[in-house]
């Protein structure tokens, strides 16, 4: 089964491009969001994202015939790497949903780089924060997030 055809089995509440929202309680216009971190990036990737509930990401997860995984619970988003799909989770708040945007879109970046991918397979032995592809990811969306901030800040003085 494809993606959309999984996809229509849910209520889609938004939907820019590639970016799907299947939660009610999402708040942020998805275009200007999309365009922010597109804008931030200097690119645009086809990874789909899914703004939803743990259940309906482990739901869309095993339609696509992966396996569901426990540790999601843990999660404000996740690169799912197998299916190649960006799933967020918590998004109440918008600078911590832009961080976690810039987090996941650099797990992204990591598995295109032939130099950098092999560091998936040799994390999933090490505990999560002393990961390399997490530890990057995280410096990654820190930076990011800080660069927003402030050509957010410079867009409100009058020079």
């Amino acid at each position: 089964m494809s993606l959309i055809q999984v996809l229509q089995k849910h209520i889609i509440y938004h939907q820019y491009k590639n970016w799907y929202v299947l939660d009610d309680e999402f708040y942020w216009d998805i275009k200007t969001l999309a365009n922010t971190i597109f804008k931030s990036l200097d690119s645009n990737f086809a990874i789909p994202v899914i703004f939803c509930s743990i259940c309906q990401a482990n739901k869309i997860i095993s339609d696509l015939g992966d396996e569901e995984d426990e540790y999601l619970r843990f999660a404000s988003g996740i690169y799912w790497r197998e299916l190649e799909i960006i799933f967020i989770f918590t998004f109440s708040e918008y600078i911590p949903l832009i961080e976690t945007l810039f987090h996941e879109f650099r797990h992204v970046m990591q598995d295109l780089n032939p130099d950098f991918r092999h560091h998936f397979e040799s994390d999933k032995k090490i505990p999560y924060q002393e990961r390399i592809t997490e530890m990057d990811a995280f410096q990654f969306a820190k930076e990011k997030t800080k660069e927003y901030l402030l050509s957010e800040s410079l867009k409100n003085v009058d020079l």
